[in-house]
């Protein structure tokens, strides 16, 4: 075996296409669209700016949402983000 192997990543509620898109706005597209998903969906952002490397997880950190991963796909990036928050309380 070569190297760790890692858990298949969980399959995204949404997928975000900001390809062509610069630095801020794959991360403000995606903080738009973690708002609209429910805690725990997960968030695929893909983007062309090699930028979105560092600021989906510190963006991640200061949300405290889950970055789960974010990697090169060609000559695109693949970002990764589980929503937390706290659940809606049950309905009666």
């Amino acid at each position: 075996m070569w190297g760790p192997v890692e858990p298949p990543l969980p399959e995204p509620a949404v997928t975000l296409d900001t390809s062509g898109l610069l630095c801020p706005i794959p991360i403000v597209k995606a903080a738009a669209a973690v708002k609209g998903l429910p805690v725990g969906a997960v968030l695929l952002v893909i983007a062309t700016d090699p930028g979105i490397e560092t600021d989906m997880p510190l963006w991640c950190r200061a949300t405290r949402h889950e970055h789960l991963a974010t990697f090169r796909d060609g000559t695109s990036w693949k970002s990764y983000v589980r929503k937390r928050g706290r659940a809606a309380p049950p309905s009666p």
